[in-house]
């Protein structure tokens, strides 16, 4: 159903000094409007009419039943919105009442109607153009009734023939009644004639004078009839192009639409509004482009169009500022879809009305489907009531608000939000929303509960020693200080925006932008005097990131350090961005948006550095209890002490988890900061397996593990640390899969590269865990590898030791099938 499109109040305002009787109708026939001599001949006040129902103004003359006014009026006005086409009405006789003496007087009117239609081609009003034209009727009813008298006086005198002296002198009275009044009516005519040629001077006057742009065209030519100064100022033209043609006068009009609209009203009649239209004119010498309100209405002379009057208004700042709105919209979600960062916005009451990809990407949820839609149901229950009483505190004290809290991905699974969202004002300084930025810290809490995860191994496998107790108690301290320094030093920085012009290297920086790099605040910023603030070691990756997204599109994603230009501090800088293409797929411009990423490197080098002090700091003792402990196996090996060789049998293993949890610490922390060291030799790969094999034979009696035999491989790489790839492996194929079941391990050789596997018969690995499987902590989350101990190292150290050395480390995985880990490595390395 199409909704009315009623006119402007510009469209109803320039009726007002129109030269002529209008009265504009809404299709429902209520008065929008009237102009000021239609007010003044009917003896009413613009405020008395407007809005009110037509009929109610101008009701039936209650004492002269014979004239039905107000149905002739009706079924005509009827008839143009059934046909929505203009109509010409024949003299009525629709009597007014005078307000003063609350009588009617009989009164004439000519009325013709035109329906004017909005863009959509909906009718939007009905001009109604009214012609008093009472002592016209009054006096053409007077020669009527005369000629009735004289074909009365006539038949008389064919009556009284006999009579001839008396009828000649009746008719010579006759003849002298009809000179008498022949003058009166010639004088009569010459009046009306000038009243025509003042009405038309008053018509120009009221042209000329008004503030309005206002033409009148005449002919087919279109030939400039009356021009008023504000039209001529809206042309650029001179007086001088009253009597020229509408394309000598004005001939930078020729081929543009708005001669199409014209030239349309001229020959149909059908009046035509167009709203915000482009027209180019040249003013000074200067083709200048403009956007226009402009109405045609066609002039009538004797019942036949004539010609057409055109009024202007210049809406040129209003288009211009629109569409201004809309090219920044475009760009903020242009640089938003580019970004990894989540963000958001809410309108005035708080409903989401925008979502970047990120957001998209993570929880499912679609922009088209926000209407009346409850994001807080997708919150964890436990943080919701607290979400919902900071957001509803921000929205009404209209600030700014920070929370963490938990919501569904689109998998089902909560995911750790850490959110920001900054109130929007419009340009009055009305409320308008929030812009929101979050960032998915999931990883971060994963990485923190593992810390506690092992202080609380760490307390519960040494609790006997005292030694080692109280190197575990300092280092449950530290881990705890540690994590609230990591806490408060996670927070989410405010981001800055850059355009930049591939072409010409010049670059459009938001403030905060050019802030963290100590860029001038005002003036062109080009690319150099950015690299200038790049330390050197970072500019070929800075400068090959630049050259990927210049020839072939590549999204932009670079960490890198700085060197702040002012202060001269050293900060770390993470820019997204997405490469925009022009009309012939040329890239041209990259939207990029960076965020002061120092605080998060920081936090990882104390991390990491903290880890390998702990690490190192248990390795001595624990090495220390590992000898003690194997003197006492050795003393009690032949005594016959069943349990004392049991309990030392079960302290052995639990310090044998022990190491190989602070080694693989130890080395997680050395790979991280690019300190791990690899030991290149020549081996043979097919002697480690043997020897692997070997060592399991003795170790693993739960499992039937079958090694494929191969032929002798040479390998050049650190023999260790490949041995302890293959040895985690297995391991968690041992600890995955079912008792008694089969682990098959082959190895081949191919195309100067060595593949080897391990396949077991486990429960698999679920889908959407395989992405993830080689990510430092990561563990996954099902009840078949709830109860089995470990944290997330062992994968993520061995995928790290594959890339060492220029390999390749995967997975394939059916569930109920079981799983196949597969590892390449180049024979020529």
């Amino acid at each position: 159903m199409k909704i009315y499109s009623p006119p402007s109040v510009d469209t109803l305002n320039t009726f007002h000094a129109l030269p002529e009787m209008y009265l504009v109708l809404s299709p429902s026939f209520h008065i929008l409007t009237a102009s000021d001599l239609y007010l003044s001949s009917t003896y009413r006040s613009r405020m008395a009419i407007e809005g009110k129902y037509i009929f109610d103004i101008f009701p039936n003359n209650p004492d002269d039943s014979g004239f039905e006014a107000v149905e002739i009026l009706r079924a005509a006005l009827s008839e143009v919105v059934q046909t929505n086409s203009a109509n010409a009405m024949p003299i009525l006789r629709y009597d007014l009442e005078d307000l003063s003496t609350h009588q009617f007087v009989e009164r004439y009117w000519s009325i013709s109607h035109t329906a004017v239609f909005d863009a959509d081609g909906q009718l939007s009003y009905i001009i109604q153009l009214v012609k008093e034209v009472t002592e016209l009727v009054l006096e053409s009813n007077l020669v009527k009734q005369q000629k009735v008298d004289q074909q009365k006086s006539l038949i008389e005198i064919e009556q009284l023939n006999g009579e001839r002296e008396l009828m000649d002198k009746k008719l010579t009275k006759t003849l002298k009644e009809l000179r008498e009044t022949n003058l009166y009516l010639e004088e009569k005519v010459k009046r009306r004639t000038d009243s025509l040629k003042l009405s038309e001077e008053k018509y120009r006057n009221l042209i000329e004078q008004s503030p309005v742009a206002m033409q009148v065209f005449r002919g087919e030519d279109m030939v400039f009839e009356v021009v008023n100064e504000a039209m001529l100022t809206f042309l650029g033209k001179e007086p001088d192009i009253i009597g020229k043609t509408l394309f000598e006068g004005v001939p930078e009009i020729v081929g543009q639409p708005i001669v199409n609209v014209l030239y349309n009203v001229y020959r149909t009649g059908v009046p035509f509004e167009l709203m915000g239209e482009e027209v180019i004119l040249e003013r000074n010498g200067q083709k200048i482009v403009g956007f226009y309100d402009v109405i045609y209405r066609p002039v009538y002379e004797l019942g036949k169009i004539s010609g057409v009057l055109g009024i202007a208004l210049d809406v040129t700042h209003q288009v211009s500022s629109q569409r201004s709105l809309a090219a920044s919209e475009q760009r903020f979600r242009t640089m938003a879809e580019a970004s990894d960062i989540l963000i958001s916005t809410n309108d005035a009451k708080g409903n989401l009305n925008y979502l970047n990809h990120a957001w998209v990407n993570l929880t499912g949820w679609q922009t088209k489907d926000l209407k009346d839609f409850d994001w807080s149901s997708f919150v964890h229950p436990n943080e919701r009531a607290e979400v919902e009483e900071i957001f509803a505190s921000a929205l009404t004290a209209h600030s700014s608000f920070f929370n963490e809290f938990r919501i569904l991905d689109k998998v089902g699974n909560y995911r750790w939000l850490r959110i920001k969202g900054n109130p929007i004002f419009d340009g009055s300084g009305n409320f308008d929303g929030f812009i929101c930025s979050s960032l998915d810290v999931t990883e971060e809490k994963q990485y923190l509960l593992e810390i506690q995860s092992v202080n609380k191994a760490l307390i519960e496998a040494n609790e006997s020693q005292f030694l080692i107790n109280e190197k575990l108690q300092q280092a449950n301290n530290k881990l705890k200080l540690s994590e609230e320094n990591l806490q408060s030093a996670f927070n989410a920085g405010e981001l800055g925006s850059c355009s930049l012009d591939l072409k010409t290297g010049i670059a459009d920086m938001s403030g905060r932008y050019r802030s963290l790099y100590g860029l001038p605040v005002d003036g062109e910023i080009t690319w150099e005097m950015v690299l200038k603030s790049v330390e050197p070691e970072f500019i070929p990756e800075v400068n090959k990131v630049l050259e990927n997204a210049v020839k072939f599109g590549s999204p932009v994603d670079s960490t890198y350090a700085i060197r702040h230009l002012i202060s001269g501090e050293r900060r770390w800088m993470r820019v997204v961005g997405k490469v925009n293409q022009d009309l012939h797929g040329v890239n041209e411009s990259v939207y990029a948006v960076v965020m002061d990423v120092t605080p998060q490197k920081e936090d990882e080098q104390r991390k990491n550095d903290f880890i390998a002090m702990v690490s190192h700091e248990l390795k001595t003792p624990v090495t220390s209890i590992t000898g003690y402990l194997q003197v006492l196996q050795r003393l009690f090996k032949n005594t016959g002490d069943d349990f004392t060789g049991s309990v030392l049998d079960k302290m052995g293993r639990q310090l044998t988890k022990m190491t190989t949890m602070i080694n693989g610490f130890l080395n997680v922390s050395r790979l991280e900061s690019g300190k791990i060291h690899l030991d290149r030799q020549r081996f043979n790969f097919s002697e480690l397996l043997a020897d692997i094999e070997d060592e399991y034979k003795h170790i693993v009696s739960t499992h039937n593990i079958q090694f494929t035999s191969s032929e002798e491989i040479i390998l050049i790489g650190d023999r260790d640390k490949i041995g302890h790839v293959v040895n985690n492996l297995i391991s968690n194929a041992v600890k995955y899969s079912p008792i008694h079941s089969k682990i098959l391990l082959s190895c081949t050789k191919a195309n100067y590269t060595l593949t080897f596997s391990v396949k077991d018969e486990g429960e698999g690995i679920p889908e959407e865990d395989l992405p993830h499987l080689f990510d430092r902590y990561y563990r996954v989350q099902n009840v078949e590898a709830r109860n089995i101990a470990g944290f997330g190292i062992g994968l993520y150290l061995s995928a790290e030791i594959i890339k060492s050395h220029s390999g390749e480390i995967w997975v394939e995985s059916v569930r109920g099938e079981g799983s196949t880990f597969y590892v390449s490595l180049p024979l020529n390395s």
